[in-house]
């Protein structure tokens, strides 16, 4: 590697600092990979500082396991997990590697989800606007413990406030949709509350308006012992409710 493009990828992992005389000196993380115990150990540092710094799209196969990972990541970087000793026997600090890595994919996915969802409440926010002739309250950026998302008004004439509930797909109708039992709990306490179903794979977004009536013909009931506290709802189940919309 030429000795620009690894200081440039010693900048990009964070393991430069810049003293006040203005010379290059290692950083925190620079020292900790330099003082790893062995290659095997340097190597796992390294990867760790990467996919961090990087997010690389191979990441998100960690949550499914190690197999994933090797199966989807680049050949290169497949050959770096080989050499630190990450695709031979679990051992104990194996394991701990890819308990890690599998972490930071879970926390990235997150991330993912929560931009999708932000997406489609500007969405209902600017929907339920032109609908109502009301500037809507975004309920869910205050808290996440509502139980639903914006509080808007029934309509023009009718100011009963209603709530509603935000889901949004890219995947269009091979999308789902997950409600909480808490979410669902809130619902059915509400005097009036809907379900929005975004779907993002087409341009305008496409909007299917659910009611309690309809979405309570896909909520589970407690047996015996059991108590369920998540449902899965596929976005096929509504396909004839979907319109486009003028957003």
């Amino acid at each position: 590697m030429p000795t620009s493009n690894a200081l440039s990828l010693a900048e990009t992992l964070g393991w430069l600092d810049i003293t006040d005389a203005g010379l290059l000196q290692a950083s925190a993380a620079g020292w900790k990979v330099q003082s790893a115990a062995g290659y095997e150990a340097a190597l796992r540092c390294i990867l760790l500082h990467y996919v961090e710094a990087h997010k690389p799209d191979w990441l998100q196969n960690a949550t499914y396991g190690r197999s994933r990972v090797l199966s989807f990541c680049p050949v290169g970087v497949r050959q770096v997990f080989v050499e630190a000793g990450l695709a031979g026997q679990p051992t104990g600090e194996v394991v701990d590697f890819w308990d890690l890595l599998a972490g930071i994919a879970r926390g990235l996915q997150k991330d993912r989800l929560l931009a999708i969802g932000r997406e489609g409440e500007r969405l209902t926010l600017a929907y339920e606007e032109a609908r109502t002739g009301s500037k809507p309250h975004w309920t869910a950026i205050d808290s996440n413990q509502d139980g639903y998302d914006v509080l808007s008004v029934v309509s023009k004439d009718n100011r009963t406030l209603l709530s509603i509930e935000v889901k949004t797909s890219r995947a269009g109708a091979d999308g789902a949709l997950h409600l909480t039992r808490h979410e669902w709990e809130i619902a059915v306490e509400r005097t009036e509350h809907v379900f929005h179903l975004w779907d993002l794979r087409v341009a305008p977004p496409r909007l299917a308006t659910i009611s309690m009536e309809v979405m309570a013909k896909h909520i589970p009931a407690d047996a015996g012992a059991g108590g369920w506290e998540m449902v899965e709802v596929p976005f096929a189940a509504f396909k004839d409710l979907f319109s486009q919309t003028d957003l």
